[in-house]
């Protein structure tokens, strides 16, 4: 048995639960005994839960993977030559257009299969790095539902195969004197297209470079004789490492 006291409006009462049955209970207040019937609150049941089938699933997956792709620039810059227009097809890795940025141009290639909907920049137009370049519509794939298939058979996993050890890097020699040419970003050196004594105007190409899914043109800044070469094709370059010595 429970006692509680209570003060109200002044007057204090002294009340014990004496015995709670099913739905009943006797409660005494001040040594008076009353018989109160308990009412429960019923609890709501749960909403059902809705559950996305397998088919609907791919309907949605195929629904999100139709629309306009924006392409952005990645880099701030300048428009140099704009390759496509709107209504031209396009497939992943075809160049929409160069851009000439840190004194390199680079290749902004497609990464979606589609049709063009509209080109946003003209050569010659400078642009800030996420600005729109262009904009690629893409068309959904009609999802297609495949019968169960039986769950294969683990087959014995072959042993692996020896991992090929990776050529070692050639060592840098010491640069030579003159004005150094560096790497403006990290990247890997994809085709070097002077030799050592070769004499270049600037403007020139020395090599390219891929850094950031872009090919990137590096070019001397003033005439002169290429008087080393620090890299070569494949090369992995941090940003300001040496590339190519003119005197």
């Amino acid at each position: 048995m429970k006692e509680f006291k209570f003060v109200i409006n002044g007057h204090e009462y002294t009340t014990a639960v004496n015995e709670i049955g099913q739905n009943l209970a006797e409660v005494t207040v001040n040594g008076t005994t009353f018989q109160v019937e308990i009412q429960k609150e019923e609890t709501p049941k749960a909403a059902p839960r809705k559950t996305v089938t397998q088919a609907a699933q791919v309907v949605s997956n195929a629904q999100q993977s139709a629309g306009v792709q924006a392409v952005k620039s990645p880099l701030p810059g300048s428009i140099v030559k704009v390759n496509v227009k709107p209504g031209d097809k396009v497939q992943v890795g075809d160049e929409l257009l160069t851009m000439e940025s840190m004194k390199m141009e680079n290749s902004i290639k497609s990464e979606v299969a589609g049709v063009v909907k509209t080109v946003l920049v003209e050569p010659g137009k400078n642009v800030m790095q996420d600005d729109k370049l262009l904009e690629i519509e893409t068309a959904s794939v009609a999802p297609q539902q495949e019968a169960p298939k039986a769950a294969p058979q683990p087959a014995p996993q072959p042993k692996p195969a020896p991992q090929p050890q990776a050529a070692p890097q050639p060592k840098a020699a010491a640069p030579a004197d003159g004005v150094k040419v560096t790497s403006p970003l990290p990247g890997s050196v994809i085709k070097v297209m002077v030799t050592v004594g070769q004499a270049v105007k600037k403007g020139d190409t020395l090599l390219t470079l891929e850094s950031m899914k872009m090919e990137n043109a590096v070019m001397a800044e003033q005439d002169g004789v290429v008087k080393q070469i620090a890299v070569v094709a494949g090369q992995n370059v941090m940003q300001e490492d040496l590339l190519i010595v003119l005197g």
